[in-house]
């Protein structure tokens, strides 16, 4: 924990040096910062865009896997050796010490449950407007699709998204500082979800699961809070039933689910205080002098800003009507 913890308040340069041998290759490793973390992030996402989607159109579970397994994960190892990295510190694979689960739990239910809240009442004031929710993710009709999409949604997406954000995007950018780098990197972890309905909630997960992961030194506590995160979303989603559901439940029941909102709050009090007792480090808000990295927009982010919005367009006109290709 303590080698973690000094590694990344002394910067990635520490352990990583420019113009090391990078082992099997005989090339020259350089050391992983912003610009490489967004080439990757640029590289993830357009394959997202084009593979990812075609292989969930053709069969959702399997897409689902093969995008998690295949295209995700497998960039994130690769930049790990590319950058020849001391994979346990860089990426945090300590082992999650057991006096943080608590605090995860709490948290994953809290903050679940406060986005729940904000995506009803932004999707019920775009509803009143004429907006149709769509249906991103086909509910799963039977138990037995319901345990797949645990395996593929849940614990698959924990695994490999971790990876790829909390443990190769996020301390990348670290060296920019430790608030820029969970701001920026949460804000790509959003855009790489391709939904405009859902950003602020999106955002507000990989913010708070980079949160845990620097504060218990471990990515296998953001794993575990990603996990728990979708899997009260897919139970949800089977015990809703469908879109006709889930939309009824955003309207009808939209003032009952404020009354969630309070204790909501509590949970993601208690949470953070449980965490931030347990946690070796100082808050992560001391002393910060700014809240985006340096030189933090580019090409990459440009080209990914605009496919966003293509993406986000589409998905306002076909839920507005403006168009059906459904």
């Amino acid at each position: 924990m303590e080698d973690n913890k000094n590694y990344h308040d002394h910067q990635v340069a520490e352990v990583i040096r420019e113009g090391e041998p990078d082992r099997g290759s005989g090339r020259l490793s350089a050391e992983p910062n912003l610009n490489s973390a967004m080439r990757l992030y640029l590289f993830v996402f357009i394959l997202l865009l084009v593979l990812g989607s075609i292989l969930q159109i053709l069969h959702f579970e399997v897409g689902m896997f093969l995008t998690q397994w295949v295209i995700i994960l497998p960039p994130a190892l690769w930049y790990w050796r590319r950058h020849n990295v001391d994979r346990v510190s860089f990426a945090r694979l300590h082992p999650l010490q057991l006096r943080f689960l608590p605090a995860v739990v709490i948290l994953a239910a809290s903050f679940w449950l406060l986005n729940m809240v904000i995506a009803a009442g932004l999707m019920l004031g775009m509803m009143e407007l004429g907006y149709q929710p769509l249906e991103s993710i086909p509910p799963p009709d039977t138990l037995g699709q319901y345990i797949i999409y645990i395996l593929v949604i849940a614990v698959s997406a924990g695994i490999c998204e971790e990876m790829l954000f909390r443990g190769t995007i996020l301390p990348s950018m670290e060296g920019e500082g430790i608030i820029p780098a969970i701001v920026f990197s949460s804000f790509l972890f959003a855009l790489y979800h391709i939904s405009f309905t859902n950003l602020i909630s999106t955002f507000m997960l990989g913010a708070v699961i980079a949160v845990v992961v620097i504060k218990t030194g471990s990515l296998w506590g953001g794993v575990i809070y990603h996990m728990l995160n979708n899997f009260v979303a897919v139970t949800y989603l089977y015990a809703a039933g469908g879109i006709e559901k889930t939309a009824e439940l955003e309207t009808v029941e939209h003032w009952p689910l404020l009354l969630l909102l309070l204790p909501a709050l509590v949970g993601v009090y208690a949470g953070l205080r449980m965490l931030h007792r347990e946690a070796d480090r100082e808050p992560l808000l001391n002393g910060v002098r700014r809240w985006l990295p340096k030189n933090w927009f580019g090409w990459p982010l440009l080209i990914g800003i605009i496919l966003f919005l293509l993406m986000a367009m589409l998905e306002l006109a076909i839920g507005f009507g403006w168009f059906n290709i459904l």
